[in-house]
């Protein structure tokens, strides 16, 4: 590991971005399934290797 990689990993969490990625992933994907579910659609995944399209809860 070179000196610029170990230096750059405190710099990333430095930035708004990196640290809020996951929230706004996660928001995101909370939209994405309310959109769904109001309009009857699913949403499509990743699992198990394969892409599948997953049906909304409908009490959720």
């Amino acid at each position: 590991m070179t000196d610029t990689q170990t230096n750059s990993a405190p710099k990333k969490l430095d930035d708004p971005d990196i640290r809020l990625a996951e929230t706004a992933i996660r928001r995101a994907a909370l939209k994405a399934r309310e959109r769904a579910r109001r309009f009857g659609h699913g949403i499509i995944i990743y699992e198990n290797g394969k892409m599948v399209e997953k049906l909304p809860d409908k009490d959720a």
